[in-house]
């Protein structure tokens, strides 16, 4: 049984409070032994902190007492240090500390506090075995940072718990979809605990709902109401196991830990070479919170004029599918082209639009359906540059207008393979930025494309590790790039980001079904944890057979412009041919990013998980380095394997194990 509880509680009276609480979970549920209590952050006195053993012991009594896991966390006296530090915790049945994580981030939300904490140190998340399931502990905004949910998920935690305090600002909504993220991203429980009302002097202060527990497909399995004091949910790990085995959306499964490790490590050794001590102390963090906005400024700094505000058009077309046996492709790829730039050229010629962006197949389709094959694929994809591009040169320079847009793709130093790829073009008809899509629907053997993954050292060795994540500087700010999958892996947006990225066009095709929503909200939480605009035009339907008079439905439209902080800008709310306009404002996203208690970017380290990345976890590099005919995914093949490894690494426990751990002794985490 997993019980969460919105009742505050105070370090100073630890053992009496939940020794009640407790008692009044067993009240309203009958016997709770063996479940698993999980609590808000808790209330301390920042300047007499007490000693973390002491305040563990406390808690451990009351677990004994009851026969249960806690789990929480609260400033303390930190027992490695004697520093006031927040530290997350589960103490067992036994009475004894089974796990001790120190947080990592600082309370920017909050306005930061008297405290230190693990920023920049090398990421310890232990995962505790029990019999609810694999337990990990991320404390407060420690849950917005992808990363270190990674490294929880490598570890072998099937249930990510959240104890925290939120605040109802303009953040709030972004934050619970962030840990609605998490869980999809993980493949993973994700459980929060977060107070419903804080003691301010004599002013019982009422909080906003925010403790629930998510699931991995991103649907919320229960959220508390206003004033509750428990919720108990259905919570079953032998679900989550079972959903672990299935090859379909399993990220963690398929996702390719490789491709980003270098570019970590490059961030890590230039965050090392800038690397100070760390504050202790609310001044010295909001000191510390202006050097790193000011340093992130200046490496972020276009030079030459800019152009602060503008408008986007995204255009949302329709296009006819090219099969494999379809005569003469080059006519009805050039008719999709031509419509696609008829449905723009209504707006574009607007002095204030200054970007229009095309979706991904909105030239080409989507290759068709059946066994397609890297030569099938080969009839269809262009060149950048090519005969193709060159119109959509001649749009940019009459409308004075940048282009984007997404096709399939060859490029002769890769012969007989076809990437999946987008572009960039200035309104001078250059082309200013090549991007190709990292994670697609090759990794299950659909679609015969090529990922820069699956032939890794050739394309490096080609074109350099800094081709897999282009950004270009622009009077419309630093541009880039995304393609449909790509932003269900935080990790491409986040590189994206880490390169000074403030406007990510997201080519995409997303098609009706259950995976709609998690997809949806990927997209909002990019834009809030990178604080970039996120731009997601989409394709409003297509002709399965060129000559039909009406699209089909698999296509669903509804083309987006998030904002970056997270927030839906604007929707074309229909499937069908559309073009809409939305202003962006990059004066406005600079002054955001100017915000210590949003600006999620300047407290990355990578230097606290690149070593995680280096393991190679997921999808191993130069799967298809052999012959581009003989696909390494077909039937599976592939994310079989990466299942497989999964179980025997211990990184996910098959359905039906049986396996739990044994019990910690305190002495060996404080």
């Amino acid at each position: 049984m997993l019980i969460i509880t919105q009742e505050s509680w105070h370090a100073d009276a630890t053992g009496a409070r939940l020794l009640s609480l407790a008692e009044a979970a067993s009240l309203q549920f009958g016997d709770i032994g063996g479940s698993l209590l999980l609590l808000p952050l808790g209330e301390a006195d920042w300047e007499q902190p007490r000693p973390e053993r002491e305040l563990l012991a406390e808690a451990g009594a009351a677990s004994n007492f009851h026969g249960i896991y806690i789990a929480g966390a609260v400033p303390v006296l930190a027992a490695h240090s004697d520093e006031p530090q927040t530290v997350g915790f589960v103490v067992g049945p036994d009475g004894n500390t089974a796990l001790r994580v120190p947080k990592i981030t600082p309370d920017f939300i909050e306005g930061f506090t008297d405290s230190a904490c693990e920023l920049g140190r090398p990421a310890d998340l232990p995962v505790l075995d029990t019999p609810l399931g694999r337990l990990g502990i991320l404390t407060g905004e420690d849950i917005l940072y992808s990363h270190y949910a990674r490294v929880l998920t490598y570890n072998g935690a099937e249930v990510i718990l959240n104890p925290c305090r939120e605040r109802r600002d303009a953040g709030f909504e972004s934050r619970l979809r962030a840990r609605r993220t998490r869980a999809y991203e993980s493949s993973a429980y994700v459980a929060v605990a977060t107070p419903h009302a804080q003691l301010s002097g004599d002013v019982n202060v009422r909080l906003p709902c925010a403790s629930a527990l998510y699931l991995h497909d991103q649907q919320t399995v229960e959220e508390a109401g206003q004033g509750e004091s428990f919720l108990k949910p259905d919570f079953s790990i032998e679900f989550l196991r079972r959903k672990r085995s299935t090859l379909f959306m399993n990220q963690p499964v398929y996702m390719r830990s490789m491709l980003y490790a270098p570019g970590y490590l490059q961030a890590a050794a230039a965050d090392q070479a800038a690397a100070r001590e760390m504050p202790q102390t609310r001044d010295g963090w909001s000191e510390e919170a202006g050097r790193r906005i000011a340093a992130q400024a200046q490496a972020n700094r276009i030079d030459g004029p800019t152009e602060d505000q503008y408008s986007a058009l995204l255009v949302q077309n329709e296009f006819r599918v090219i099969h494999m046996d379809t005569p003469n492709p080059e006519e009805i790829l050039r008719q999709n082209l031509d419509e696609a730039i008829g449905l723009a050229a209504r707006s574009a010629f607007i002095p204030n639009v200054r970007l229009v962006c095309f979706p991904e197949f909105f030239m080409t389709g989507s290759g068709g359906f059946g066994k397609r094959t890297p030569k099938t694929l080969e009839r269809i994809a262009i060149t950048y540059p090519g005969p193709e591009t060159d119109v959509l040169s001649e749009f940019a320079q009459k409308n004075h207008v940048y282009v984007a847009g997404s096709t399939f793709e060859k490029d002769p130093r890769f012969p007989e393979r076809v990437f999946n790829s987008a572009f960039i073009l200035n309104d001078s008809g250059d082309l200013i930025l090549h991007y190709r899509k990292l994670h697609c629907a090759d990794i299950w053997g659909q679609l015969p494309d090529t990922t820069p993954g699956s032939i890794y050292s050739r394309l490096v060795e080609e074109l350099g590790y800094d081709a897999l994540f282009p950004v270009v500087d622009t009077p419309l700010g630093k541009l880039a790039a995304m393609v449909c999958f790509d932003h269900t892996v935080p990790e491409t947006a986040h590189m994206l980001a880490k390169r000074g990225a403030e406007v990510i066009i997201h080519c995409t095709s997303d098609p009706h079904g259950a995976g709609r929503r998690p997809w949806e909200e990927c997209r909002m939480t990019r834009a809030h944890d990178n604080g970039a605009y996120i731009l997601a035009p989409r394709p409003g339907g297509e002709y399965f057979d060129p000559h039909a008079v009406h699209p089909g439905t698999f296509l669903r439209g509804y083309t987006r412009i998030i904002g970056y902080d997270g927030r839906l800008l604007g929707e074309a709310d229909t499937s069908g041919k559309v073009s809409f306009q939305a202003n962006l404002d990059l004066a406005e996203l600079r002054r955001y990013r100017a915000k210590a208690s949003a600006n999620m970017l300047i407290w990355d380290e990578p230097r606290s998980y690149v070593d995680w990345y280096e393991q190679g976890h997921g999808l191993p590099g130069d799967l298809w380095a052999g012959d581009p005919q003989d696909n390494p995914y077909a039937n599976f093949a592939a994310m079989k394997d990466s299942l497989e490894r999964f179980y025997k690494e211990g990184i996910y426990l098959r359905p039906g194990s049986t396996r739990t751990g044994a019990e910690t002794d305190a002495r060996s985490l404080i």
